[in-house]
């Protein structure tokens, strides 16, 4: 497996899992962590062993935002555009990543580091969670699109015109978080569910994240009929007639 600097990785129970690795900076982005994300996301893409991927920073600290050590950046063209480019390669990436993936919650998850959240299809948070966009205060903008899909549009002008932050009480309430756990039981729920969708097997949870990123952009009779064809399709794999098999097997052993 690759080593990166600023993240670590692990795949257990195919379940792959990134743990930033900056608590000194309280896991604040930088150009390097960006690319290790961006890095260990695009080998994950083939690997058979990943179903799922969980992104975490512990229990404590999620993700501050951007590294205020990078300020040089925005006073130097150059620097400028690459860090610009880190941005649409890493949130691209789990924008349109081919797995699920699942951000696991603990502490403050700021700036950029609340985007990498939202970018995330599923969001479980502990009770420690302070969520927003401080970087709104400096006259920056937020990434707006991925958050008012989430909470809709009044929630997410209420965030990113304030630049206001909340708490994990009211993350959950406004949909921000999917699932509220206990401070310190934030990477055991993630894992708990990851292995549960990774159970399902690779394949499926691919065919499934691709449609969860599809259907939504299409008008309700077109995503019918897609929907339709992609279980026409699978219902024939012979994996899955075995799996039916199995269930049926099971089933009627309990009469």
């Amino acid at each position: 497996m690759k080593t990166y600097t600023e993240i670590k990785t692990e795949i257990k129970d195919n379940v792959g899992y990134i743990t930033f690795n900056r608590l000194e900076r309280r896991n604040a982005l930088s150009l390097e962590l960006f690319a290790d994300l961006s890095d260990c996301l695009d080998d994950w893409r083939e690997n058979e062993e990943v179903a799922c991927v969980v992104l975490t920073g512990g229990e404590d600290v999620f993700c501050a935002g951007l590294d205020l050590k990078l300020q040089s950046v925005f006073n130097n063209k150059d620097t400028r555009a690459a860090y610009s480019k880190a941005c649409l390669r890493a949130y691209g990436t789990l924008l349109d990543y081919i797995k699920p993936t699942i951000a696991a919650v603990g502490g403050p998850a700021l700036g950029g580091g609340c985007d990498i959240a939202i970018f995330c299809d599923i969001r479980v948070g502990a009770k420690n969670v302070i969520m927003g966009y401080p970087q709104i205060k400096m006259g920056l903008t937020p990434y707006f699109s991925p958050l008012w899909k989430i909470v809709g549009l009044s929630q997410a002008k209420l965030l990113t015109f304030s630049g206001d932050k909340i708490d994990a009480q009211e993350a959950f309430r406004i949909g921000m978080l999917d699932r509220l756990v206990e401070t310190g039981g934030v990477l055991e729920e993630a894992s708990k569910l990851a292995r549960s969708i990774a159970e399902t097997t690779t394949e499926s949870a691919m065919n499934n994240k691709e449609m969860a990123l599809r259907a939504p952009a299409m008008d309700p009779i077109s995503a019918l009929t897609y929907e339709t064809v992609a279980y026409r399709e699978v219902i024939w794999n012979p994996e899955v007639v075995r799996r039916i098999g199995d269930a049926y097997n099971r089933i009627g052993n309990r009469k």
